[in-house]
């Protein structure tokens, strides 16, 4: 989505194709990305890292491009291949990858053990269901992996800017789930922070020691790292607000969350972490990325939505890119996003096609309207209504959280999705286009991690 805000953003993707190369050279490909990320730079100030790698039969080629600069005064250094950024819950999948290596590597775990089989049950318990009939249903670690495991995503309010890992132990010491794990998908960052626990207690070392030992090291990445020493904080890209002040750098999930979104790095290392999800430089660990991207379940958001045709691997989202014209087309991907910063990494059959849906055609032209944090979180009426053919949503955020803004038919079928993704606070107006819909009565559903209202409108042509 398209968005009036000054950041950083990191932006990784990559291509395979199975057409004719030459159609697809690098000027003509400079071309389509100049195009496509110049609304970013210009609207909003960002700098942008991008990775592309193009492979098709023995021909192949990774190019990386950059734009804007790392500070918003143009002056400033533009960004390059060791320009560090933070990938926020790109991370996730380092956490799934280190997974995927102990399932095969036989154990001594497996997707479908216990949670509480695999944690320091004298420090932290995991949490678990019980239903009307009294039965005690208890949270697996593909639950963890998966979205499933009915955790809320960020529950724990932080305490001088940030999060201990005692303070995450008592939350879950004392939460009860309201829902069975393994029914419905609900991302969860406190969820994956666990999955972190449960390799962590496995494999005896913290978090950031494993991501290198196990990942960085093997495929040469040194600049990725939760904890950067003085000559790496030297190149790290500042994130701004919309307002133009530096938010800092955020912190206060940290170092609780580590695992789920602790991560820094460099285009150059990202690149080198993309070939290795590509199955390009696996580093004799092709069984593990088998694992990681294979699909296990249905995305389908809080069992809303039990037709969706999302899907999740071990933490590996996957999506079809346009189910009208290609059906049977899924990319796979993940996305991460901090105040300041945003990451993308995606592979598929054709990624440029993904930037292009993800950036252009996918756009809904959201505007922040005021940068006060509202209380709680606030669905308002549209304007004008009734309406013809376009309108205005507006909505209050309270709280970075994970936002889903969806418009309904008289018959409940989901029309259109304006918004899904990671938000900062404040108040926020998008245009709904009813062009091409008939006249009638439509609904539109505001849903975050603790929050849903649902509001009626008419479209009068």
């Amino acid at each position: 989505m398209k968005r009036n805000l000054f950041f950083i953003l990191t932006l990784l993707i990559l291509s395979i194709n199975q057409t004719s190369f030459s159609q697809y050279n690098q000027d003509s490909l400079q071309i389509k990305i100049d195009r496509i990320v110049r609304s970013y730079v210009d609207t909003n100030k960002a700098a942008l890292v991008i990775g592309v790698i193009r492979k098709d039969g023995t021909n192949q080629f990774s190019k990386r491009y950059t734009f804007g600069h790392l500070r918003h005064d143009t002056a400033s250094p533009r960004p390059d291949s060791l320009s560090i950024f933070h990938i926020g819950s790109v991370t996730k999948s380092y956490t799934a990858t280190i997974l995927s290596m102990l399932i095969q590597n036989g154990g001594p775990l497996n997707l479908n053990d216990l949670v509480e089989d695999h944690i320091p049950l004298n420090i932290v318990k995991a949490p678990v269901f019980v239903n009307s009939m009294g039965d005690t249903i208890k949270m697996r670690i593909i639950d963890l992996a998966t979205h499933f495991s009915a955790l809320p995503d960020d529950p724990i309010l932080p305490v001088n800017d940030s999060t201990s890992y005692q303070m995450m132990y008592h939350y879950l010491n004392n939460h009860r789930l309201s829902r069975e794990p393994g029914e419905c998908y609900l991302y969860s960052n406190l969820g994956v922070s666990l999955l972190g626990v449960v390799v962590t207690h496995t494999l005896g070392n913290i978090i950031d020691t494993l991501f290198i030992q196990k990942i960085c090291n093997p495929l040469n990445m040194p600049d990725t790292r939760i904890t950067l020493n003085s000559e790496q904080e030297s190149r790290r890209a500042t994130g701004y607000a919309a307002n133009g002040d530096s938010v800092g750098y955020f912190k206060n999930s940290w170092p609780a969350f580590y695992a789920a979104g602790g991560l820094y790095t460099t285009i150059k290392d990202f690149t080198k972490y993309l070939e290795f999800n590509m199955g390009l430089s696996n580093a004799g660990m092709q069984n593990v990325l088998d694992s990681a991207h294979k699909i296990r379940r249905v995305t389908n958001d809080t069992c809303a939505e039990p037709n969706s045709t999302g899907r999740v691997g071990l933490v590996w989202q996957m999506q079809i890119l346009d189910a009208a014209k290609n059906p049977g087309f899924y990319y796979t991907w993940k996305n991460g996003g901090v105040p300041g910063f945003t990451s993308f990494i995606g592979f598929g059959d054709e990624a440029v096609e993904i930037l292009r849906y993800l950036n252009e055609e996918n756009s809904t032209n959201i505007t922040q309207t005021s940068q006060s944090i509202p209380e709680s979180f606030k669905l308002y009426q549209n304007y004008p209504n009734p309406f013809n053919p376009s309108t205005n949503l507006e909505f209050g955020i309270s709280k970075w959280e994970f936002v889903s803004l969806k418009v309904f038919d008289i018959q409940g079928k989901e029309v259109s999705t304006l918004v899904n993704e990671k938000m900062n606070p404040g108040t926020y107006k998008i245009e709904f286009d009813g062009k091409g819909l008939p006249s009638g009565v439509y609904f539109y559903k505001l849903e975050t991690g603790g929050f849903t209202d649902t509001k009626r409108m008419i479209l009068l042509k």
